[in-house]
């Protein structure tokens, strides 16, 4: 044998020998000292069959070393795998029985651990140092959670103030999961969003489960050709403002039963809310569309004093509290009002109390969310285009149908989905004039008010919320089906 092939196994030998003479030296000693009695052991073991489960545990710690030890000597397996172990069961029969004095959790806790050093090592010979320190790292992390704070080994002061009650069971369970999740940056995530939710999140764990999963998943599959670390960035700090702001939608969604739901949602009452929702958010939209989408091709084709005055009223009614907005409407178009007595008298329309009022205000309130991003996507469409078609002989009108029209018909189609969600969810002003015939928001509200509180207006809200979620995404997935601006797609080719 070379020198360059002695020195590895003369540390093998000196590494084996020691943690041997180490451990057979502490059972000795704990003998005499009588922490343990193998003696009286095996009298009892061979007797009647009745064990001391402490005297048998740390003797099967004996002798898991006393067969680790020869292998080492022999020069089969790993060094550093096996020596680790050794070092594992000596300490665990020197101080792990004393800080868990259940055999079976110590038993497991010494398992576990075992495997923690194994995944370890298998990282460090196949994988960059990164997933090691990061493996590593989570588990100290996991072992200050769930041990330290309970037993207050450093810090003694957090043990009287926190503390999990079954902390050493969940520290083994969690860790098994940090093990299966080591390989990979997305799982270590998915763990950690996981191991967040259920230890710190309570009583929301399904709930920041969820939301933290999704915070995860657009991270890890956000693709682009700018991708780096300023937009991951802002990617993150972006999601986590969706998240606190969306958090309460899951946790509505997801806090009660669907039974409970379903019995909800079979009310005539909710059913006559839903339906009257329906009819005037969608009525609402269309006459904003008649009158909207005219109005923002004029703004964005026109010039005219008092352009940028009439930019700003549009948006008068995102700033004016909705509280404000029913009572000036109350104030104009109220039954004992001028105005609205005229038009009652001429045309039979009364707004207190009707559909006529309900729309009045979803109007009100959902017309910037229309002419805006109608105004944008005109805005989009190249003048040039329509010059174009006019040269060839088509008329302005036929210009606008055939070719400003159709290409903004996308940026028309979410501005009139918008509206018709700001329009269905309206309850301020909506409440001010016409609080009958019962919306939606009307019906909640009444619901909260009522003798049940929030016990019966909680999963009314639960319903509408997922009525609402699915109307909304089905309108922007037909959205996806009109064409793009010219504009947007010249940038999507760059």
């Amino acid at each position: 044998m070379t020198e360059r092939g002695a020195r590895p196994a003369l540390t093998r030998f000196m590494v084996a020998v020691l943690l041997l003479a180490a451990h057979i030296g502490y059972y000795l000693i704990a003998s005499l000292l009588g922490h343990l009695d193998p003696v009286g052991f095996l009298r009892g073991l061979f007797a009647g069959g009745k064990v001391d489960d402490h005297n048998l545990f740390e003797l099967l710690l004996l002798l898991a070393n006393l067969v680790l030890g020869p292998v080492l000597l022999a020069g089969r397996g790993n060094l550093f795998l096996g020596a680790g172990s050794m070092f594992l069961i000596l300490a665990h029969a020197w101080i792990g029985v004393r800080v868990v004095p259940d055999p079976l959790t110590s038993g497991a806790a010494l398992i576990v651990n075992i495997l923690v050093l194994y995944v370890g090592t298998r990282l460090s010979e196949q994988l960059p140092a990164r997933y090691l320190a990061a493996f590593a790292a989570s588990y100290f992390v996991l072992f200050f959670t769930f041990v330290e704070i309970k037993w207050g080994f450093l810090l003694p002061g957090l043990k009287a103030r926190t503390g999990f009650g079954n902390a050493e069971p969940l520290f083994l369970l969690f860790t098994l999961g940090l093990c299966a999740a080591a390989r990979s940056w997305r799982l270590l995530a998915y763990f950690w969003a996981i191991t967040v939710s259920f230890t710190f999140l309570q009583p929301y764990a399904w709930e920041s489960t969820v939301v933290l999963c999704f915070v995860v998943t657009a991270l890890f599959g956000a693709r682009g050709a700018l991708r780096g670390r300023t937009a991951m960035i802002f990617l993150g700090v972006g999601l986590a403002l969706v998240c606190l702001v969306l958090f309460p939608v899951v946790a509505a969604i997801m806090g009660e039963s669907p039974l409970n739901l379903g019995n909800v949602a079979a009310q005539a009452a909710v059913r006559k809310a839903v339906k009257e929702t329906l009819i005037t958010a969608t009525a609402s939209t269309l006459f904003l569309l008649l009158l909207a989408v005219p109005l923002a091709y004029a703004l964005a084709r026109l010039s005219f004093p008092g352009r940028s005055l009439l930019l700003a009223a549009v948006d008068l009614p995102i700033i004016v509290p909705q509280s404000v907005a029913g009572i000036a409407l109350v104030s104009v178009f109220g039954s004992h009002q001028p105005l609205g007595e005229a038009l009652n008298r001429t045309l039979g329309v009364s707004f207190d109390g009707t559909r006529w009022g309900v729309c009045l205000a979803q109007v009100f309130v959902a017309m910037p969310f229309i002419v805006k991003p109608a105004l944008a996507a005109f805005e989009a469409v190249p003048v040039e285009l329509e010059l174009s078609a006019r040269t060839l002989g088509a008329s302005p009108w036929s210009a606008f149908r055939r070719v400003a029209l159709p290409l903004a018909a996308r940026g028309v189609f979410l501005g009139a989905v918008l509206a018709w969600a700001r329009a269905a969810g309206e309850f301020g002003a909506l409440y001010m004039i016409a609080a009958t015939p019962e919306t939606a928001p009307v019906l909640a509200w009444n619901r909260f008010n009522g003798p049940g509180g929030l016990a019966e207006a909680a999963p009314l809200v639960t319903v509408l919320l997922g009525f609402s979620l699915v109307m909304f995404f089905l309108l922007q997935l037909a959205s996806r089906a009109l064409p793009r601006t010219p504009t947007t797609r010249v940038e999507e080719g760059a």
